[in-house]
């Protein structure tokens, strides 16, 4: 790509944190108008090139250029002022504030010295909505609107800021397939009218779909620099990790055993009183795979967390496991009694990023198994269950004493998943296990799951990736206003019909096919 095109010069970049060179001399060339994937496994030092590129870290050495003219980036407005935006994985964004209040905060338009000219904001965001056809009500709360609405109000925002160059963190991660086709019709109706697209993710399928480019990095280098012309996903794949990865998870046929969850009439309110759970009825069998799909804000959260004893259900509500009503149990019993949890939230539920490594290895451990000095912490066995779960789950650390907050959020995820998984539970609630992990991460977790499963644990699957629903699961749930409907076994149903269902509309009965292609 010629160097006078681009509107993102990265070049020789490099920055380390201690001994880890996490950005070892990457250059990286962006085109003006193109939509650019920057793509690799966790810890290949994506999110480090792009907070250097948004001033978040300053680089060791290297030279950043933007639109022709070599800058040196302090802070994050810097990088605002050159019209630089990022839009997080993880929204930013006030729930109990309004949609145009979220928008501005920061960049208002004032009317004198202490006042904010609303109007004029108001102005300007309804002529960026006008200009790029996005649709949002500004007066909502953001608490009150649906996923797919909020990623739309996070690239508003950055527009709004004046961002000609947008950086997109796994911007599908909670969409349905309807809410990633309207975010991609966005984002080439964004690069048609001038602006600039990189784009992170995990999605090999969508980094085919949409980009035109493609960089591609491992271990803080770069390991490929390719135009989107023929390319396929099991090349990419390779560039990633340095060797053929299967695409799709090897299901093998199941053989269920008794059941052992039986939920009878759930019903669970949100932390405002309302209603999200509005009377489930939910078998998990051992040795099987329960799949639950359905749009953020449909009332998963609430049953995952009624299920697990974090939310109190309402009166009449049964939650049966291995013949016992637990529903008055407190997450501890849980624990000792065989049920282990991977949240959603990995960094406000999963773990406590100000501690170390090895204190968030033991986090629920310690309660359903304890140590063999009951009064004072063995730190060999902790070393040694920590150990356990870096090595098999290949947990990129450099020492079990360092902060969680040093990790990569792919890394954390696979420390979570690790440390409930490696321990002797008999169900697991398994929400998003792959949430921000790479293909290679991706394929291993797959194999976890459905070795755990055909070892006799009944999983309860929730997940926003519709695709990871669809491959692991033995029957399929939607979830959708609070009620489950029923998405059919392993492959009955289409990934557009169940995307159907998690919108609230009907599909046909008819199978998909009649055989399952199990291994």
């Amino acid at each position: 790509m010629d160097g006078s095109e681009c509107i993102v010069q990265m070049k020789n970049i490099r920055k380390t944190f201690g001994a880890l060179a996490a950005n070892n001399n990457i250059s990286l060339n962006v085109k003006k108008g193109t939509v650019h994937a920057l793509i690799g496994e966790n810890g290949a030092g994506k999110s480090t090139l792009m907070n250097i590129l948004t001033g978040i870290h300053k680089p060791d050495s290297g030279e950043i250029i933007i639109k022709g003219r070599k800058v040196v980036l302090r802070n994050s407005f810097d990088a605002a002022k050159l019209g630089i935006g990022m839009v997080y994985q993880e929204f930013m964004l006030f729930r109990d504030l309004t949609v145009i209040d979220n928008i501005i905060m920061g960049f208002e338009v004032n009317k004198g010295r202490f006042f904010i000219d609303k109007a004029k904001c108001r102005q300007k965001i309804e002529d960026i909505c006008k200009q790029y056809h996005f649709n949002i009500p500004l007066d909502s709360k953001v608490n009150d609107l649906p996923v797919a609405i909020l990623q739309q109000v996070e690239i508003v925002k950055v527009l709004y800021k004046g961002a000609d160059i947008i950086i997109m963190d796994e911007p599908t991660s909670v969409l349905t397939p309807q809410g990633i086709r309207g975010l991609f019709e966005a984002i080439r109706y964004l690069a048609e009218n001038g602006k600039t697209i990189i784009f992170i993710t995990h999605k090999l399928k969508e980094v085919i779909e949409i980009s035109d480019y493609i960089t591609v990095l491992r271990n803080g280098t770069v390991t490929g620099n390719v135009a989107n012309d023929g390319i396929n996903e099991n090349e990419l794949a390779k560039l990633m990790v340095g060797r053929d990865v299967i695409l799709e998870a090897k299901k093998i046929k199941p053989n269920p055993g008794e059941v052992i969850l039986s939920v009878n009439n759930l019903k669970v309110k949100d932390r405002d009183g309302v209603l999200r759970v509005k009377g489930v009825n939910l078998e998990v069998k051992a040795g099987e795979i329960v799949g639950i799909a359905g749009v953020a804000g449909s009332g998963q959260q609430e049953l995952v967390e009624a299920l697990f004893g974090i939310r109190e259900p309402e009166g009449g509500s049964e939650i049966i496991y291995r013949g016992s009503n637990i529903v008055d149990k407190s997450i501890a019993i849980r624990r000792c009694m065989g049920i282990g949890y991977v949240p959603q939230d990995r960094l406000g539920s999963g773990s406590n990023v100000l501690s170390n490594i090895w204190e968030n290895s033991i986090m629920g451990y310690h309660i359903a198994h304890g140590f063999k000095n009951k009064i004072f912490l063995d730190h060999n066995e902790i070393d040694s269950f920590t150990n356990k779960i870096v090595e098999q789950y290949n947990v990129k650390i450099q020492n079990i004493d360092d902060k969680v907050n040093t990790l990569s959020g792919g890394n954390i995820q696979k420390l979570i998943v690790g440390r409930e998984f490696i321990q002797d539970n008999k169900l697991l609630i398994v929400e998003d296990p792959t949430r921000g992990i790479d293909v290679g991460a991706i394929e291993f977790i797959w194999e976890r799951i459905i070795e755990i499963a055909q070892s006799g644990v009944g999983i309860l699957l929730i997940s926003h990736e519709l695709n990871e629903v669809m491959q692991l699961s033995d029957r399929i749930k939607v979830m959708y206003n609070g009620m489950l409907r029923d998405g059919g076994s392993y492959k009955e149903l289409t990934e557009e019909q169940i995307g159907i269902l998690m919108l609230g509309g009907e599909v046909s009965n008819a199978k998909q096919q009649d055989s399952k292609d199990f291994c």
